[in-house]
């Protein structure tokens, strides 16, 4: 199974970090992709506070290029590991069309 979860304000990024450990614990998991939007935006730059994610080989942390603009977040201040898509609409659009669940915060 493949998960597609998107974090649209800066209040929930402490429980995507925790629904995407939960989530990527269940053996029928083959990926977890936490997209980062709007208020939610600012965890990708934070590396220590999404580290879990960014270790965990079946998370993949992705950043909204539209929010990125909207917050002043140029793509070098990206934590390492963080994939840059440019909309995140078109990224959900893409996985659900390749069979993802999504699930929003």
């Amino acid at each position: 199974m493949k998960i597609i979860l998107t974090v649209d304000s800066e209040e929930k990024i402490a429980m995507s970090i925790t629904a995407a450990g939960h989530l990527s614990e269940m053996e029928e998991t083959e990926l977890v992709e936490v997209v980062y939007l709007n208020g939610g935006i600012a965890a990708v730059v934070e590396k220590n506070r999404i580290k879990p994610m960014l270790e965990n080989k079946k998370v993949q942390v992705v950043a909204c290029g539209t929010s990125m603009i909207g917050r002043n977040i140029e793509k070098d201040e990206l934590a390492p590991g963080v994939v840059y898509v440019p909309a995140s609409l078109k990224e959900i659009i893409k996985r659900k069309q390749e069979g993802y669940m999504y699930l929003v915060l």
